[in-house]
């Protein structure tokens, strides 16, 4: 028979009972307080921290541009066109290269991430805006394209604190770019969308630059990804999605385009002229060539000194000759800004970091003309008009190449003078005077190529065939 429990054992059990409830409630009381924190914490992330622009303001240092132009935040609504996988044989290099590397490939191609975050396998990254192209201006202003397909801009390449996206960067609101030029005028800006085509920006009324007009496209221009203006013809040259040549049939850039046919191995993605009047490309690979001669079109890439150390997206000069390269970190995800150590396309590069030391040995060596042809390839139209305007000549830049013009113009009187059958031999001082105001120039450029000619194999050779670029 069982025992009936005692008054005093049920009020043990129910002190038991009481005490594990309490425990339960304390429990799911510390299990709400937690959902509520994490859901607080989700809304400010959401909120604050979820927009690309905020994010480079954080991070890169942007400005919060004028009132009158929306922001990428109020772009928020305009999302640009994914391209297919293989649009270009650009996009196939860099899944050749950086496609084990699924944050690399969705960080730089636009249309890729949603609302500034790539997500790979169900994890959920951040990307940065960083520059994958880039110009520069007459002004001084650094243009480029950024990893979004938007356009941005900076007073310098020093200065840390881009501006944008500028107002109708994308074409139609939504077609991201590929990258930017100029016209041999330098009045018009010319873009490359990731549909292939080829869409200009028209002066403004006072006949300058216009970076927020809208884009319009140019016809007779499509399957191309680049484009650029031959130096002696200034007839446009553009690289089709095979990486392959063609050129103008005019100086019209809406006239047919005639297939260049040159010596080339392997296609290309770029095409630039050096300090030196030499054509340099980024081949399939990111390897920065140069061709072998002068005249490029005839000419073959020089395999035999070969390429660049560095994989490269992009190139632009600085006034001391040395090269700014966009070079993919696959550490950090991102494009970097590198600059090289010395003055030839073959010099290392360091960071943009690194590269601060090295301006104690900075010296002039390149206009602000000169590293924009070096990019567009051909300013004639714009250096005749400027020719023709002598109060142009307030700027500095300006009154350089316009003397270079004058004096090429006079050496050939000069010339003609001392050919004539008059016999006439005359010393015209007035030349001799220039000649001698550049004479700081030559010694320049004989550093610069005796600094070149310490890479060559042959560099015995060629100052015992050339002496006087050893000659003071």
């Amino acid at each position: 028979m069982n025992a009936i429990p005692s008054a005093r054992t049920m009020s043990t059990s129910n002190t038991k009972l009481l005490k594990t409830r309490d425990q339960y409630i304390q429990y799911l009381i510390n299990f709400g307080f937690l959902a509520v924190f994490i859901l607080i914490a989700a809304t400010i992330y959401l909120i604050f921290f979820n927009k690309s622009d905020k994010i480079i303001s954080r991070f890169e240092g942007f400005e919060t541009q004028d009132s009158s132009i929306p922001s990428q935040s109020q772009q928020s609504s305009i999302k640009p066109t994914k391209p297919s996988k293989f649009d270009s044989v650009y996009e196939e290099a860099l899944s050749n290269i950086y496609g084990t590397n699924a944050r690399v490939i969705c960080s730089i191609t636009p249309g890729m991430a949603k609302n500034g975050v790539c997500t790979i396998e169900n994890e959920s990254y951040i990307v940065y805006n960083f520059p994958v192209q880039m110009i520069k201006l007459l002004d001084g202003t650094i243009l480029a394209v950024f990893n979004d397909g938007r356009l941005y801009k900076k007073d310098n390449m020093f200065n840390t604190m881009w501006q944008g996206p500028l107002a109708n960067s994308l074409i139609s609101n939504t077609i991201p770019l590929r990258m930017v030029t100029l016209s041999p005028r330098l009045d018009t800006l010319l873009g490359v969308g990731y549909n292939n085509k080829l869409y200009m920006k028209k002066p403004n009324k006072d006949g300058g630059l216009d970076l927020t007009a809208t884009w319009q496209m140019v016809p007779n221009n499509s399957d191309i990804i680049y484009v650029l203006f031959d130096r002696e013809t200034s007839y446009m040259i553009s690289i089709n999605t095979k990486g392959k040549l063609s050129i103008k049939s005019t100086s019209d850039i809406t006239s047919n385009n005639n297939e260049l046919v040159n010596l080339l191995d392997r296609p290309v993605i770029k095409l630039f002229y050096d300090l030196n009047g030499y054509m340099l490309a980024l081949d399939n690979n990111l390897d920065l060539y140069q061709f072998s001669e002068l005249d490029w079109k005839k000419s073959s890439l020089n395999l035999q000194r070969g390429s660049n150390d560095t994989k490269l997206l992009d190139i632009l000069y600085h006034n001391d000759g040395r090269l700014f390269g966009l070079s993919v970190n696959t550490k950090a995800f991102m494009v970097q800004t590198l600059k090289q150590a010395d003055v030839f396309y073959l010099s290392d590069f360091a960071t943009f970091e690194q590269s601060l030391n090295l301006e104690n040995k900075e010296s002039f060596v390149m206009s602000d003309q000169d590293i924009i042809k070096s990019k567009v390839g051909n300013i004639d139209k714009y250096l005749a008009a400027i020719n023709e305007n002598e109060a142009s000549d307030d700027d500095p830049n300006i009154a350089y190449q316009k003397q270079l013009f004058d004096t090429r113009a006079k050496l050939k009187q000069f010339c003609s003078t001392r050919n004539s059958t008059t016999k006439t031999n005359v010393d015209n001082y007035e030349l001799l005077a220039s000649v001698e105001e550049n004479s700081d120039k030559i010694n320049q450029l004989k550093s610069i190529v005796q600094n070149i000619i310490k890479y060559e194999p042959d560099k015995t050779n060629i100052i015992n065939q050339y002496p006087i670029l050893t000659q003071n």
